[in-house]
């Protein structure tokens, strides 16, 4: 059965070309009216928003892993182990890699496949190439079987283009020929080891610099080739992967203003494309972009973000990396993007703190929601999923089904805030973010060290209203946790939570204290926790991770 997207074929949407050319509104040959402090949408963009606007909860993003997998040579062995379980969840996107180690990773005409454009299958990932030629010789594709199993399922198809895939500067194999045959298009990256482990760029060194039209041109020929040979829903074009562009940014320097405009031009281009293709077709294929934490941070990196959406280039925002997604600043998002009916959906990442199981009852599901509240609390959209549970690569068996089916239960109620009410959770402050990626995340603002005498504020933000959910029938335990490193007496460490100095707290092995706190204690939206020393410890300490943890009991 086809899903409600291919009923939509959207009448005037091909004539696309002639509206892009003037850039007018039209409906039965007269303007559309619209409401004063409404821009004047082109036919295209009213198109798009209404296919934007679809329910859409959760955006889950596949690597492609799974087409490495020995089995993965036929169509059912490509969907079984990561796709197929997502039938029947609240995923309604699927964004999967068409990229990896700057090759294609599907029957592609216009670039060498992965593996034959390294050479030879690399030592990591050695089945993809195979199993690529194997489904080409069956008349099958990647890409065309997800896009199948999505529109069959409900769920949309995007193809997911790493922009700036630099993996292949540490992984052995993955550098392609294309890149050592042009080392004149690689960012500049003098002084900076070739290695991640030693300078917190090292990551990005066999980054391609996009002010050459030759890096640009890469990226379209594979965008364009997809539109005009599948029947994809849209594009995610992933800033994150990697977040470096020009060689300024390897200097840990803003980009030029001319930087900028090459990227927003190329986005222009890519606009152009797609439209093209969807007016041919009959219907829109939305444009996705993920970018770093803030409007800011982008820009520094060369996304002019805020012209992307003023200029119609972006249908669906991407906020952050996730690697700091409880500082992450949704609002400012949600303020730029809904004035042009453009939905955000920020990022959780698997490796962020609020999955870690530190604590008593602390699971990845309970993280998760708490991060999903708070974000449906500032206005977001839906969530976006980037790499859920991965990496698998060493998992078989009933090890490799657990591990999914434990990572996969937040996907059938994240998606609906109504679904998180009286749902355990596990709050968190941000407490660190691995160091290359520290340019274009949010700031987390822990670890702190105290000295005696000072006092410093820590603040995080709960997205549920507890006091209301008691009123309501639904109790709750709260348990604040705070991890500390280094010498301290319980009477030396002050915390004060909202004001309020905190008493009996319970030392849980050396370096953590447990407080159980009353549900009046917090509010709903922001809290600030101040702690400090008292003057009778001449120790620095310092605070290591703040979490809260609510465990709701319906009354009986």
């Amino acid at each position: 059965m086809q899903r409600e997207i291919h009923a939509e074929n959207l009448g005037l949407f091909g004539a696309l070309i002639l509206c892009l050319v003037a850039n007018t509104v039209l409906a039965g040959g007269n303007p559309v009216k619209t409401k004063p402090s409404q821009p004047k949408w082109s036919q295209a963009k009213q198109a798009r928003v209404k296919v934007a606007k679809r329910q859409r909860r959760i955006i889950f993003n596949d690597d492609m892993y799974e087409l490495n997998r020995k089995w993965a040579n036929t169509a059912d062995g490509l969907l079984k182990g990561r796709l197929k379980p997502l039938v029947g969840t609240q995923v309604d996107t699927i964004s999967f890699s068409v990229i990896e180690a700057d090759a294609p990773v599907y029957d592609s005409k216009v670039q060498p496949i992965y593996g034959d454009a390294h050479g030879g299958p690399p030592p990591y990932w050695p089945n993809i190439t195979a199993n690529i030629k194997a489904l080409s010789k069956a008349g099958q594709c990647p890409i065309q079987i997800i896009t199948d199993f999505a529109h069959g399922n409900g769920m949309e198809s995007w193809a997911h283009v790493r922009m700036n895939d630099c993996h292949d500067s540490f992984v052995r194999g993955w550098l392609s020929t294309w890149k050592k045959q042009h080392p004149e298009l690689l960012v500049d990256s003098r002084g900076v080891p070739r290695n991640k482990d030693r300078h917190p760029l090292g990551l990005y060194v066999s980054a391609l610099d996009f002010s050459h039209q030759e890096v640009r041109d890469r990226k379209l020929e594979i965008i364009e080739e997809i539109c005009q040979r599948y029947d994809i829903d849209g594009f995610e074009l992933d800033y994150i992967r990697h977040p470096v562009l020009f060689s300024r940014t390897m200097r840990g320097l803003p980009v030029t203003a001319e930087e900028v405009q090459i990227m927003t031009s190329f986005h222009q281009r890519i606009r152009q494309i797609t439209d093209e293709a969807g007016a041919r077709r009959g219907r829109p294929i939305l444009l996705a972009v993920r970018v770093p934490d803030t409007l800011e941070l982008s820009m520094n990196i060369g996304l002019d973000v805020q012209t992307w959406l003023k200029k119609d280039l972006v249908d669906i925002l991407i906020a952050g990396g996730g690697y700091a997604p409880f500082t992450l600043p949704v609002e400012e998002f949600v303020k730029v993007a809904h004035q042009y009916s453009v939905p955000v959906y920020p990022c959780i990442n698997r490796q962020a703190p609020q999955q870690e199981q530190e604590v008593s009852g602390g699971t990845i599901t309970e993280g998760i929601r708490a991060v999903a509240a708070n974000w449906y609390r500032a206005g977001a959209d839906g969530i976006y999923f980037w790499n859920l549970g991965t990496p698998f690569e060493y998992k078989t068996g009933y090890d490799l089904i657990r591990t999914r089916q434990r990572c996969y239960v937040c996907l059938d109620e994240v998606g609906d805030p109504k679904m998180l009410i009286g749902k355990d959770k596990l709050f968190c402050v941000d407490d660190w973010v691995l160091s290359y990626y520290t340019h274009i995340s949010s700031r987390p603002p822990l670890p702190v060290t105290l000295q005696p005498g000072v006092s410093q504020r820590v603040p995080f933000v709960v997205g549920d209203d507890i006091e209301a959910a008691a009123r309501s029938g639904l109790p709750a335990k709260l348990k604040l946790w705070i991890k500390f490193r280094g010498p301290a007496r319980r009477e030396a460490l002050v915390f004060r939570l909202n004001g309020k100095l905190l008493t009996e707290g319970k030392f849980m092995g050396e370096h953590m204290l447990k407080y159980r706190l009353d549900a009046s204690q917090i509010k709903t939206g922001k809290n600030i926790i101040e702690a400090s020393l008292k003057s009778i410890s001449a120790s620095e300490v310092q605070l290591r991770s703040l979490k809260l943890e609510i465990e709701y009991k319906a009354d009986k």
